[in-house]
C-alpha cells in the first residue's frame, strides 16, 4: 500500500505539475476497458507529445473452474499508468510509451462443495476449506501501445487506447485454510497442481492486454 501512495504521488506532480498548471493546457478523460473504470490527465510536452497519466479500479471479476473447484477471480486492482503520447500526424491517431503500476496481482478464491482431486490424493471439503490463488507477475510493468483521439484538443473528443503491459511470466501459487493445510503431503499435493498450471499457461501470457474506450475534454 506504500508503494501504491507513492506511486501516486509521483503520477500527481509528473502529470499535473501544479506551478506550471495556469500555462499549461489540460485534458481529462474517462474510460472502460481490460484495466476496468478509469480517469486520465494529460498535460503537452512539445506540440505533438503528451504526458498522460491515471488510475484505473477493476470493479467487476469472474469465475472459472480449476480442478472441479469454482473460483471467483479478481483481476489486478487499481492500476496506475503514466504515458508519454507521440502524435506523427495532425489527425488523432497517437504512438504511446511508458509503465503500469500494478497494485495487486490477479488473485482467485474458491472452495470444493465435494472430495477434491488434488496431486495423487482426494481430499474432502472440511479438509481442504477455501482454496487461494496468486499468479506472481510483476508490478511495475513496460507498456506500449497506440490509439486514437487528444484529450487536450478544446471541447469533448473521443478515446481509444489498445496495447500491452509487459507483466513477465506469472508464477501461479496456491494455499488453503483447511486443517489439510498443515500436513507436508497436501501442501506438496497443492504445490503439484500449481506446477501444472504454470505449465499450463501459454508464452504470450506475460503479456496483460490493455483495451480502453472512452471520452475525453480539452479545457
Amino acid at each position: 500500500m506504500r508503494s501504491l501512495r507513492c506511486g501516486l504521488w509521483v503520477l500527481v506532480l509528473l502529470v499535473l505539475d501544479v506551478p506550471a498548471l495556469a500555462q499549461q493546457r489540460v485534458g481529462a478523460s474517462v474510460h472502460v476497458g481490460t484495466l476496468g473504470i478509469g480517469a486520465r490527465v494529460a498535460t503537452p510536452l512539445h506540440s505533438r507529445i503528451n504526458l498522460r497519466g491515471g488510475i484505473d479500479v477493476q470493479p467487476v471479476g469472474f469465475e472459472v473452474s480449476v480442478e472441479d473447484v469454482e473460483f471467483n477471480v479478481e483481476l489486478p486492482s487499481p492500476a496506475v499508468t503514466a504515458t508519454f503520447d507521440l502524435y506523427p500526424n495532425e489527425s488523432g491517431f497517437r504512438l504511446s510509451a511508458g509503465a503500469v503500476y500494478f497494485g495487486r496481482p490477479p488473485e482467485l478464491d474458491g472452495a470444493p462443495t465435494e472430495e477434491v482431486e488434488l496431486g495423487d490424493s482426494v481430499y474432502a471439503p472440511a479438509e481442504v476449506g477455501t482454496i487461494r490463488g496468486s499468479f506472481g507477475t510483476s508490478q511495475f510493468s513496460p507498456y506500449l501501445g497506440l490509439g486514437w483521439g487528444n484529450a487536450l484538443e478544446p471541447g469533448f473528443g473521443f478515446a481509444l487506447d489498445l496495447g500491452v503491459a509487459f507483466h513477465g511470466t506469472p508464477d501461479f501459487s496456491f494455499e488453503a485454510t483447511g486443517p489439510a493445510s498443515s500436513d507436508a503431503q497436501f501442501r506438496s499435493d497443492l504445490a503439484e497442481e500449481a506446477e501444472s498450471i504454470n505449465d499450463d499457461v501459454p508464452g504470450a501470457a506475460f503479456v496483460y492486454p490493455i483495451l480502453n474506450l472512452g471520452f475525453s475534454y480539452g479545457f
